[in-house]
């Protein structure tokens, strides 16, 4: 039979343990989230984004999800566009940046299931501001000025010719020519001795001859 003292010990360390076990889900509240009221520009992707913030300081860890939604004109939610998880929050606060679609003066529920929340809204519903977000510009390649030093031709030697010029024909010779017109050559010299010979001879025999006519007369 268990006595008064251990009834309470019971019921007490049964008592316990359930508050431990739903501590966590107690604890949680939609209080210890937050987001931007203003979704910033953002273009890390390549595309133009809205960037949504939220983050969660709740000191007892429980895992959160937070899902982004579209509100419609009406107020009515619309379709989720993004999401997040947080797995570990702490008390110091866990921030997720969340990428949706960019328009101009949209607005978006922020809602959060941790615990006891189940898509639960949060007070802020961010909006993007009435202008574009654009992508930057690009920056724009300034071509080259072209040098004002005038260049400087490289002179060019030019090759030696390889056409060796002809040569003369003997006809075409000078000492040719003058050898032909004075008839002499390399044996000019025995040929006006030769001539010389035959003229001194020539003449002999016609001072003969003309001693014997002159004497034949007398």
């Amino acid at each position: 039979m268990i006595s008064k003292r251990g009834l309470v010990a019971a019921t007490a360390a049964g008592a316990g343990a359930l508050l431990l076990a739903t501590g966590p889900a107690v604890a949680c509240s939609i209080g210890d989230f937050s987001a931007n009221a203003v979704a910033a520009c953002d273009t890390s992707t390549g595309t133009p984004k809205a960037a949504i913030t939220v983050t969660d300081k709740d000191p007892s860890g429980t895992p959160a999800d937070i899902s982004v939604v579209l509100r419609m004109a009406s107020g009515m939610a619309g379709p989720v566009v993004g999401t997040t998880h947080i797995a570990h929050p702490t008390a110091a606060g866990v921030t997720r940046k969340i990428l949706v679609e960019w328009a101009p003066g949209y607005q978006w529920y922020v809602q959060v299931t941790a615990g006891n929340l189940v898509a639960q809204n949060l007070d802020v519903l961010p909006v993007s501001p009435d202008t574009a977000c654009t992508l930057p510009a690009k920056p724009t390649t300034t071509p080259a000025k072209p040098s004002s030093t005038p260049m400087k031709a490289t002179p060019v030697s030019a090759a030696p010719s390889t056409t060796r010029p002809a040569t003369p024909s003997p006809s075409d010779s000078p000492s040719a020519t003058v050898l032909a017109t004075t008839g002499g050559g390399g044996d000019s010299t025995t040929i006006a001795a030769l001539a010389s010979a035959f003229l001194l001879v020539g003449a002999g025999g016609l001072f003969v001859l003309r001693r014997r006519a002159d004497t034949g007369r007398h």
